[in-house]
């Protein structure tokens, strides 16, 4: 096995096919790491690489990557649209690969929001690396069992399920109200256009950190839509009222896991809950697919919207990974570093949402 670092649109391209059939036979999905998803983000914005392992010409292992430098690290590549530091790995020789990637680096590796219980973890703190638990949280998913109707009757008493219905009502009040999923074959351009209007529109908008305030992001994110689309990987779902959309969201979908990507709505309508409204007939759709067991809400500790409406919760947790070239010290001053790096933005974060009287969303 050999590793490589690509950059080079041509070679992202030349590494597609073997890395969507890696993704076929990986140990775990990665989903917002898919290559759909990763490939036209590396090709727009260019500020990261993808770390290969390459046995003849297949690919064993595929990570999305950037520097670190200020910190004297690694980091599996976050983006507006992507948390996740989990990577493809060819589910037969998972040890091996790994160990080639790691024994590459030459600087300690953050894996971001790694699943406590899946089978990548057990694979991760080996003799063959150091390995360093960063911080842990639990983050609220869906695990659909039974039918959504059985659902909503366990996870809500009358009273909530009653105020549902009201809200849904006095939204259809207002005009034609409709509820909205993407199907095969759709074209996703217009889909992902309501979705980054109505983002703009809202106080991401006011921000300047809403999707189409970057113009390479939202290429990247328009060419994602159509890539993972064609895979049959790409659900989205709004509500219509009038014929306008006002509330979108899309999830990413890979063997039996789901992620949630992007929500937005229409904040004139916030008195209707449209984003409540949005959250709930989607888990409809999602108990309606049958293979999917797991679903991602991919939001933060805490969220005070979907943690109220799914109360599953995957143990989730930052990891630092060096191989043994590095030095014990070096290792363990980097995630010394690395936490007081995190205590402090805490702090300053907690600091700030208190001085401006708001909450973190």
């Amino acid at each position: 096995m050999v590793t490589a670092r690509i950059r080079d649109s041509a070679d992202l391209d030349a590494v597609m096919v073997p890395w969507k059939r890696l993704v076929t036979q990986s140990l775990i999905p990665a989903g917002l790491n898919s290559p759909e998803m990763i490939l036209p983000l590396l090709k727009n914005l260019g500020t990261a690489e993808l770390a290969v392992v390459f046995q003849g010409s297949d690919v064993m292992f595929a990570l999305p990557i950037e520097e670190r430098r200020k910190r004297g690290l690694l980091s599996s590549w976050i983006t507006s649209l992507t948390i996740m530091g989990t990577p493809h790995v060819d589910r037969d020789f998972p040890a091996a690969a790994l160990t080639c990637f790691t024994q590459s680096l030459k600087r300690p590796l953050l894996l971001n929001s790694v699943n406590r219980k899946d089978s990548l973890w057990d694979h991760l703190a080996t003799p063959e690396r150091h390995f360093a638990i960063l911080e842990t949280w639990e983050r609220a998913a869906l695990k659909p069992a039974g039918t959504f109707e059985s659902w909503l009757e366990n996870n809500f008493d009358r009273k909530r399920r009653k105020e549902f219905r009201r809200l849904s009502n006095r939204l259809a009040e207002q005009g034609t109200f409709e509820t909205v999923s993407f199907a095969p074959g759709d074209d996703s351009i217009p889909w992902a256009s309501d979705l980054l209007a109505l983002e703009q529109a809202g106080w991401k908008g006011k921000r300047g950190t809403a999707i189409a305030a970057m113009k390479p992001l939202q290429q990247a994110f328009a060419e994602s839509c159509q890539q993972l689309a064609a895979s049959g990987k790409l659900r989205f779902w709004k509500l219509v009222l009038d014929g306008k959309t006002i509330a979108s969201m899309y999830a990413i979908v890979e063997a039996d896991q789901a992620w949630l990507g992007k929500i937005a709505y229409d904040e004139n309508l916030a008195r209707y809950s449209p984003g409540v409204l949005l959250i709930l007939y989607a888990t409809e759709m999602l108990f309606a697919e049958s293979a999917i067991k797991v679903v991602d809400s991919c939001a933060i500790p805490g969220h005070p919207m979907i943690e109220n409406i799914w109360r599953d919760r995957l143990p989730m947790a930052d990891v630092m990974l060096a191989p043994q070239t590095i030095s014990a010290f070096r290792f363990a001053a980097t995630v010394r570093l690395e936490k007081l790096r995190r205590m402090l933005r805490g702090t300053l974060r907690d600091i700030y949402y208190h001085l401006k009287g708001k909450k973190r969303s």
